[in-house]
């Protein structure tokens, strides 16, 4: 489970109680420190996914995931990307140092901590966080698909072009929008129509067909491999990758990096994946529409 900070009046009013709450978000994890400070460093105020994965080296998955538990106090979330809070840009190699320095941290007197001569009393904060609300899900559990519960597939999607992939959904969805592919899309089918169980919910959807080679893998999601980040830039409720191939975890994993930043702002988010397994049954099942 992950945590996120829930902003405090009595403790920012303090100086050194903002620097201590800092430095315990940002933890003994050098991986967390070092986007804390590839974010804070130099004079942008905001810093891109992208750039704080060249700056640092680490993954997408590293970023999202670390950032997310930053984010609400040391950072603001942004879309693709995190922005500076004005007042912890100053001070920012300060927090670092605390956090990278316990005896350190201990010594700095606080609201909540005041120092004595006497022996140190240890408070222990603990931040409330909304991670949970990231859901996993299939297609056994959305009712727009129903019909592939009583279906033994036995059609062959391999190579299936993404467009016949896409229309076969928007027919399933009573879809009548258009949606042409071009380089500033976000994803390649939404929708407002989709029945998650018995509700009906705003859905982004990226399709994979022949055109893509071998087991799917982030680097294959774009022509800069961004295309995850863009679809989570849609205002959905639920996100899938469709594909009429293997999809590896990494796919799984970094859409659950983008679903839990997104469930830290208290949104119910849901995400999945439906590869060639699940594909086949959809057409099987749907295919005579």
């Amino acid at each position: 489970m992950f945590h996120t900070p829930v902003r405090v009046t009595d403790t920012l009013s303090n100086y050194n109680d903002q620097l201590a709450t800092a430095a315990k978000i940002l933890g003994r994890s050098k991986v967390r420190r070092q986007i804390f400070e590839a974010i804070y460093r130099g004079k942008k105020q905001i810093k891109t996914i992208m750039e704080l994965m060249k700056s640092t080296g680490y993954s997408q998955t590293h970023i999202l995931k670390e950032g997310g538990k930053m984010d609400g106090f040391l950072i603001e979330k942004i879309s693709n990307g995190y922005k500076k809070r004005k007042e912890f840009s100053p001070r920012y190699r300060v927090i670092t140092e605390l956090a990278e320095n316990k005896k350190k941290l201990e010594k700095l007197s606080t609201k909540i901590h005041p120092k004595t001569t006497d022996n140190i009393e240890r408070v222990s904060i603990s931040f409330p966080g909304s991670a949970q609300n990231a859901k996993h899900i299939t297609i056994g559990d959305i009712k727009s698909f129903s019909k592939v519960r009583e279906a033994v597939g036995d059609y062959p999607v391999e190579n299936l072009k993404e467009d016949e992939i896409k229309d076969l959904f928007k027919k399933i969805l009573k879809e009548k929008g258009s949606f042409k592919d071009w380089g500033g899309e976000k994803s390649d089918l939404f929708s407002t129509r989709l029945i998650l169980k018995s509700k009906r919910l705003r859905c982004a959807i990226a399709f994979k067909g022949r055109g893509t080679k071998g087991k799917l893998v982030p680097a294959k999601m774009g022509k800069n491999g961004d295309q995850i980040t863009r679809l989570f830039d849609e205002p959905a409720d639920l996100y899938l990758i469709v594909y009429n191939g293997q999809i590896d975890s990494s796919i799984i994993s970094q859409m659950q990096a983008f679903a839990i930043t997104k469930a830290l702002n208290g949104q119910v988010v849901y995400y999945g994946v439906i590869d060639k397994i699940d594909l086949n049954l959809i057409f099987t099942a749907y295919n005579k529409f």
